[in-house]
């Protein structure tokens, strides 16, 4: 970990790239590698083994920058290899103006923003600790066959005056789940949202960020002109356009999926004051950091009583819920004047939200580096990052506490 950094030239980085993807990764896809293959869609890394290609190149002495993980299923071999030879883009990329952190949530922001007029942005307070799941095996997971969006669906109730039904019935199999799909794109019309669960790992067509197998995640679909043609709205990657109806039934009828809802917007108000303060405080809680523990719980049991080389696997959708914790972004715009006398504050304030979620990348390619056979000094290490972490994003709460008793005391 201490030789001399690396800076490569582009055309070295994108040998080294090769050396390695057909090397220690054994990428499948190697017949597809090239300067615009993507690393993603074409080359099929999973966020599992993108850490593992960054582990490597940390060995090799070249740095991927941080903010290139996020990213780097959508890049392409080029672009990356211009990032590790330091590079800057010819156009560096905008900031996205709103940040998508959970799919059940973003699909009913998606309906407000339609409506207009309204901030949607309290729909995601508390999202930042929302549903950790910790299975028997000790694998850290953003979705389960047990996890239930009650809670979202009564809040979007309570704040907005939505009502939402669940539509897929479990019991019912899937052939007669999909029947109803089709049933409710029939009777679809403007201001009527149909959101299912697909597996997104079935729509090669639509590079996703994560790019993991099964990637279960809810959709807004929509009937077309053509019967044969579904238009996908997927509001929590920003995307939208024709699918084939025949992937999306596909995608929908995997055995890794099952959910389905429907509302309509025609009855869609600003949240009240008095909602928005109920569920701050109903999700609010300032001295706890249940993702970091999960982590450490997670590490502490691999590291002793179970299978070191399990551990990671069992981090492995670790960046799928680590990026919620850009919630805590639309709690400080619902709270403060962000474009105004806020601005500063609020930037300090991001600033440090981009560490925390940076924190917990550098986290996890630290656990992956000990699971696969790293020293003792790699997993003290990983306690180290997680205990300041866990300092970090209790300050963050506390200076999101701040902003709510000033705004509440400010009168809403």
């Amino acid at each position: 970990m201490n030789e001399p950094r690396h800076i490569p030239t582009p055309d070295a980085a994108i040998e080294i790239l090769r050396d390695i993807l057909s090397g220690p990764l054994a990428c499948p896809r190697m017949d597809a590698f090239g300067p615009e293959a993507r690393l993603g869609n074409d080359l099929g890394l999973d966020s599992v083994a993108l850490m593992t290609l960054m582990l490597h190149l940390e060995e090799a002495g070249i740095d991927m920058p941080e903010d290139a993980f996020d990213h780097a299923p959508t890049l392409t071999v080029s672009a990356l290899a211009n990032l590790l030879a330091g590079v800057e883009p010819a156009e560096p990329e905008e900031e996205p103006i709103d940040i998508k952190v959970h799919c059940v949530v973003s699909c009913f922001c998606q309906a407000l923003k339609d409506k207009g007029g309204i901030d949607h942005r309290p729909m995601y307070l508390g999202l930042w600790d929302g549903q950790v799941v910790v299975d028997e095996q000790m694998r850290l997971g953003y979705h389960a066959d047990d996890i239930d969006h009650d809670f979202y669906c009564r809040w979007f109730r309570r704040l907005f005056g939505i009502d939402v039904t669940r539509w897929y019935d479990e019991a019912a199999g899937k052939p007669a789940n999909l029947a109803r799909l089709e049933e409710l794109l029939a009777e679809w019309r403007p201001g009527r949202y149909v959101m299912p669960m697909i597996d997104m790992f079935l729509l090669p067509q639509r590079d996703n960020k994560f790019a993991q197998d099964p990637f279960p995640h809810y959709a807004l679909i929509e009937p077309t002109g053509d019967p044969d043609i579904w238009q996908m709205r997927d509001s929590d990657f920003r995307w939208e356009g024709p699918i084939p109806a025949a992937d999306l039934r596909k995608a929908f009828l995997r055995e890794t999926v099952a959910g389905g809802y429907a509302f309509d917007f025609d009855a869609a108000h600003p949240a009240a004051p008095e909602d928005i303060e109920a569920m701050f405080l109903e999700t609010f809680r300032p001295r706890e950091t249940p993702l970091i523990d999960a982590i450490r719980r997670i590490v502490t049991a691999h590291s002793a009583d179970m299978p070191r080389s399990d551990l990671e696997l069992a981090l492995r959708e670790l960046p799928v819920i680590a990026i919620r914790k850009y919630a805590y972004e639309h709690a400080l715009a619902s709270f403060g004047d962000i474009e105004g006398a806020d601005y500063d504050a609020f930037e300090e304030c991001c600033d440090r939200i981009a560490a925390l979620h940076g924190g917990l990348n550098a986290v996890h390619r630290r656990a992956v580096a000990y699971a696969r056979g790293g020293s003792e000094a790699d997993l003290t290490q990983v306690f180290e990052q997680l205990d300041e972490l866990s300092t970090l994003e209790i300050g963050i709460k506390a200076s999101l506490a701040e902003w709510f008793s000033r705004w509440r005391e400010n009168g809403k």
